[in-house]
């Protein structure tokens, strides 16, 4: 229970921000500046709104493959880091909206405007694995080695070696991270995450009883 007023009073103070699918809002809807004392942690929803060549929405094309949606929220987000005090990014899934390398190397280069700067962890949707929950592409671009390095990183589950695309290499991952004064544990769990993922995100929850999760 107290993990979970905590989480209500921080959303409360310092706010959770989903960024919309829209363009530039109405000068009414600018943000002002973050308050002292505050944190934002900030929720990009699904981004699989990809144009171009072999896209859902333009099968047809022959234009290179772009995501203007995409690059919006993460411009925004490296713009307005410090002046919304942004201390954690989450990527829900459904990051492509066709699991292939086009997309996701066009999905890995605008996450690079945030790697290094901000805390952020991402989870698979169903958009990015197949029907029997290989999610490799996404583990090619985002995997466990992408990480390693930061301290905010706490690492992922190691998935079956029989089956090596199934849910491994960071597709189940955990982040931690503190920000005024309140410490956090934030699990990404890929879409339909087996009885495996689950028992092993148990595992780092009491691993971090003293978090807000």
């Amino acid at each position: 229970m107290r993990n979970r007023i905590c989480l209500m009073w921080m959303l409360l103070t310092a706010g959770l921000v989903i960024l919309p699918c829209i363009g530039e809002p109405p000068a009414e809807q600018v943000l002002t500046p973050a308050p002292e004392n505050s944190f934002s942690i900030v929720v990009i929803p699904d981004t699989q709104m990809y144009h171009g060549q072999d896209t859902k929405r333009t099968p047809k094309s022959t234009e290179p493959v772009t995501n203007a949606i995409f690059e919006s929220h993460v411009r925004w987000i490296a713009e307005n880091r410090q002046t919304q005090r942004i201390a954690f990014v989450s990527h829900v899934g459904d990051i492509v909206d066709r699991n292939n390398d086009t997309q996701w190397t066009v999905a890995r280069k605008w996450m690079d405007l945030l790697h290094g700067k901000v805390p952020y962890g991402l989870c698979p949707g169903n958009h990015d694995m197949t029907h029997s929950g290989d999610s490799s592409l996404f583990q090619k671009y985002f995997g466990a080695e992408r990480f390693k390095d930061f301290d905010w990183y706490g690492g992922s589950y190691s998935g079956d070696p029989k089956h090596p695309g199934h849910s491994g290499n960071n597709a189940d991952s955990y982040q931690l991270f503190s920000a005024e004064g309140l410490d956090f544990v934030i699990l990404h769990l890929e879409c339909n995450a087996p009885n495996g993922v689950l028992k092993w995100a148990d595992t780092i929850l009491r691993k971090y009883p003293d978090r807000i999760a």
